[in-house]
């Protein structure tokens, strides 16, 4: 035991970073050339690409080669052509279009290089996510439910069993989604329950992205569409059985969270139920990779974000009026009222 203290650590897990940042750079060199779009255009061969991206046949050529393995691009005979994934979100004008969310969140370098200065001051850096400004953005976000939504219905299927609720539904069940994004979880129910009543809230362009994807999955006379903004927005005074919320209430201080919460707990009827979908904190808050990881993201981005811990959200919760919080996953509460 005593010589096993001795071996000194390995810098592995720097090394990983280390790789991880240095693909992560490809991509967004690949995104602000917009070298996937330059290539649905029918152009393959080095020159070509180069010529059209205004870019030196040489540093294309690295750059294109190192998109190969990364697995957004293949080659065949000396020409480069677009992988599945990067055909359907990389090209720009398509509805599925992932780029702009990429480079100004997900590898958002401006607000990324100024983290020091999100942490020393508090601030978000990479201005605020949280209002109708980013509303395209987060379009793009959620555009992928479009061709993935077949996807996803067996995880939302799930996630309703967890929270007790199946197919066999005896009467009219009025769910308000807030925050809905494409609205798939919600519809999933809707799909498999005829009395199931969907109320979508999301900001305009959103509610026009949940409106098709509900056309596809054939729900939409069960569905209405409430465009709209979390902190503004009435809910209305007793009219539904359950109010879920989407990865959206750790953008929210408390203050900003107990009034969302109590406008929940107004709007539900008695025995009614709040659905927390969204990354929890453990209590000691040492150990849950991805909500400390989304902490420091949402540091960078939102100026009042707070991901929270199971006890935190039971102490709000319980505030307004909630009983019996159930944690039933890392990522998903129910309360009732």
């Amino acid at each position: 035991m005593g010589d096993y203290k001795k071996i000194p650590p390995t810098r592995e897990i720097i090394s990983e970073l280390e790789y991880g940042v240095w693909k992560a750079t490809v991509f967004k060199v690949a995104l602000e050339l917009d070298v996937f779009t330059v290539i649905a255009k029918g152009n393959h061969s080095l020159q070509r690409i180069a010529d059209v991206s205004k870019c030196s046949v040489r540093g294309m050529s690295i750059l294109l080669e190192a998109l190969c393995p990364i697995g957004f691009l293949s080659k065949i005979d000396g020409q480069y052509y677009l992988t599945p994934v990067s055909q359907t979100y990389l090209v720009r004008g398509k509805d599925t279009f992932y780029g702009d969310w990429c480079l100004q969140s997900q590898i958002a370098w401006d607000a990324r290089v100024r983290a020091a200065e999100a942490v020393r001051k508090g601030i978000a850096v990479g201005g605020d996510f949280a209002n109708v400004t980013t509303e395209d953005l987060w379009l793009q976000d959620y555009a992928a439910a479009l061709v993935t939504w077949p996807r996803s219905i067996e995880f939302a299927l799930k996630r309703w069993e967890e929270l007790g609720i199946s197919k066999d539904i005896k009467r009219p069940l009025y769910i308000l989604d807030v925050a809905a994004g494409a609205g798939v979880k919600s519809y999933a129910l809707a799909q498999i329950a005829p009395d199931v009543r969907v109320t979508v809230l999301d900001f305009p362009k959103m509610i026009n992205l949940a409106i098709r994807v509900a056309r596809l999955m054939k729900v939409e006379k069960q569905v209405t569409f409430l465009p709209g903004d979390i902190l503004t927005t009435d809910f209305g005074k007793g009219k539904y059985d359950i109010i879920t919320f989407g990865s959206v209430l750790y953008f929210f201080d408390s203050e900003q969270l107990n009034n969302i919460l109590t406008k929940s707990f107004n709007a539900l009827k008695p025995g009614g139920m709040i659905v927390i979908s969204e990354t929890v904190a453990d209590e000691e808050r040492c150990q849950n990779e991805i909500a400390l990881m989304v902490a420091f993201q949402l540091l960078l981005f939102l100026p009042r974000s707070q991901v929270r811990t199971f006890s935190e959200y039971t102490e709000a919760l319980e505030l307004c009026g909630f009983s019996r919080v159930t944690q039933h996953n890392e990522t998903l509460i129910s309360a009732v009222k």
